[in-house]
């Protein structure tokens, strides 16, 4: 309730500013930050969804060309040649059959060297000590680890990984090579040589068809992950040396087939495809941030959208303030005019609109004044003024009487100074009243003035009337109505303490609350029948006068009221504007 009392208190720019920005900007910046994160997502998955699926078109190749190599192996097997070059010993009378097979081998495997650019050479040996090589003239590194798996296989195909090989140009290239005892096709348990196909590993990777060395990096990895292709072959032959990638690795789900990878404050989605037949996996890292400038053109225009619709609002806000909220800010200044006593104010009428229609009858509204003041008001006034004056030129009868009375036996019974003191008195009570005509008077002369009459009252009563003033210093010099305060005081000796036996006290009090002077009439007398205020002014208790007295004066920043009080007697509290030269008006 407190936050929409202060909203409610903003002008009307800071207002619709507010409310342009909360339903307007606000939410227009969240939609695009929602449709951008969307896009983003959607996108991910996009690129995840065609990774997979380049993927697994990648796996299907490499196992298509591994199972191709397997192929010309197992052709090795129930071709005749090769089944006489391994069966035929090696010795000088059998060395022309074996060139003659041998010619044969060599147009059969430079045909698959030639049609297939990723076969690097091949090796054929028997266990008749022949040995047979076509490609590349090598420098054999070490291949009896895989020579040795492949004999305990028995004829299963064993695929290596990643190695290195010399030729006699002493130019080293990366391989991997299947290795295959090839049996007699007679007796499948009796070995009779041993065949080694080697593929290039830089030209095996050219078949994954993808920008590997852009932001997506695809590679292969053996069982031990150790990397078997890859575009920086400075990697291949070793074990992958991102053990965090590794254990990702591990941590995919064969359902899903991805996870997110960081590293260095970059984001990659980590995917894998295995090799079917082999135990090699394919591994596609797909860096998020390229994925991201898939987005480019989108945040481009939504960006574009926030910049046009931003512009727009502004515009709109503009056109709202000059084609409103700057004619009720006109119209409000008038007001002010108006409320200042200038009632010449005036709205141009501008348009038929609400806010025109609203300057139209302010218009009549200030025309209305005008005529009542300079007919109806000001004839009122002045016949107010004459009722005023009637009310303050009356002297109340019987308090004359008893003060003339009070002095003639003041005079028999005392010396004539004392009768002095009392005439003088007298006359600065009828010289403070008069005041050469002016309504207004300082609160000292006013306090003054009434101090007079309570000694003069006190003259008559006794002993049995006593009296406090208490006055701050500050507002002695404030201006106040002629003769407000003395007919409180009459108010309290002639009702209050009517009939009264007991000791009368009235207390006098003025000090300045904010910018409010405030004058307390307090007596220790029988107090009002009511505390309604109203109700004490019909029952005459001379209150009527100064309300309206008050009211002609100062409009609605003065007031008289009753204050209620614990212990018996009346206080009356005044409530006027402080100020020391008082008004123009007759009162």
């Amino acid at each position: 309730m407190k936050q929409l009392l202060f909203f409610s208190n903003w002008k009307l720019i800071w207002k619709f500013l507010f409310i342009f920005i909360v339903l307007i900007i606000v939410p227009m910046l969240a939609f695009s930050l929602f449709i951008n994160s969307k896009a983003n997502h959607a996108i991910q998955l996009q690129a995840i969804d065609n990774t997979k699926s380049h993927l697994e078109k990648t796996g299907k190749n490499l196992s298509a060309v591994l199972q191709d190599i397997e192929d010309i192996s197992s052709y090795m097997i129930y071709s005749e040649d090769f089944g006489s070059f391994f069966n035929t010993s090696n010795t000088p009378e059998n060395r022309i059959t074996l060139n003659n097979i041998e010619d044969r081998i060599n147009g059969y495997s430079v045909f698959h060297l030639n049609s297939k650019p990723y076969m690097d050479s091949i090796t054929i040996e028997s266990m008749k000590e022949n040995r047979f090589h076509i490609g590349p003239p090598l420098i054999l590194s070490d291949e009896g680890v895989w020579k040795s798996k492949a004999i305990v296989l028995k004829g299963m195909v064993q695929w290596s990984g990643a190695y290195t090989v010399t030729d006699y140009w002493d130019r080293k290239n990366k391989v991997i090579s299947l290795f295959r005892v090839i049996n007699d096709i007679n007796n499948v348990s009796s070995p009779i040589g041993l065949v080694t196909i080697r593929l290039d590993a830089s030209k095996l990777y050219d078949l994954i068809e993808t920008n590997s060395r852009g932001k997506k990096q695809m590679f292969v990895l053996d069982e031990n992950n150790d990397v078997v292709l890859h575009y920086n072959q400075k990697y291949i032959g070793k074990k992958y040396p991102d053990k965090a990638l590794l254990a990702s690795i591990k941590k995919i789900d064969d359902q899903e087939g991805a996870i997110n990878y960081k590293k260095s404050g970059e984001e990659f989605t980590v995917v894998t495809q295995p090799l079917t037949g082999t135990n090699l996996s394919l591994v596609a890292l797909v860096d998020k941030e390229s994925v991201a400038e898939g987005l480019t053109g989108l945040q481009a225009s939504i960006k574009l959208m926030i910049i046009v619709l931003t512009l727009l609002g502004i515009l709109a806000m503009i056109g709202f303030y000059h084609f409103n909220i700057k004619r009720i800010l006109y119209l409000t200044n008038q007001t002010q005019r108006v409320e200042k006593g200038d009632f010449f104010a005036k709205v141009p009428d501008m348009s038929s609109d609400e806010i025109g229609l609203l300057g139209f009858r302010f218009n009549q509204m200030v025309d209305r004044i005008r005529f009542l003041i300079d007919s109806k008001y000001k004839m009122e006034i002045s016949n107010r003024e004459s009722e005023l004056k009637l009310l303050q030129s009356q002297i109340n009868p019987h308090f004359l009487y008893n003060t003339l009375d009070m002095i003639r036996w003041t005079a028999r019974l005392e010396h004539a100074m004392e009768t002095s003191k009392l005439i003088e008195q007298l006359s600065k009570m009828f010289r403070i009243s008069l005041n050469r005509g002016n309504h207004w008077i300082s609160l000292k002369d006013e306090l003054t003035y009434s101090q007079i009459y309570l000694e003069l009252q006190k003259g008559r009563l006794g002993n049995h009337l006593t009296f406090t003033f208490y006055c701050d210093h500050e507002v002695l010099k404030a201006k106040v109505l002629k003769q407000m305060i003395q007919p409180l005081i009459e108010n309290s000796i002639h009702h209050g303490f009517e009939n009264f036996r007991t000791s009368r006290h009235i207390y006098i009090r003025c000090f300045q609350e904010a910018s409010q002077v405030i004058i307390d009439v307090i007596d220790n007398g029988k107090g009002f029948p009511s505390q309604d205020f109203q109700q004490n002014i019909k029952n005459g208790y001379a209150l009527s006068n100064i309300q309206d007295r008050l009211y002609l004066a100062f409009g609605d920043d003065a007031q008289i009221s009753i204050i209620p009080k614990d212990s018996p007697g009346a206080w009356v509290r005044v409530m006027i504007p402080y100020q020391e030269n008082g008004l123009d008006k007759k009162v």
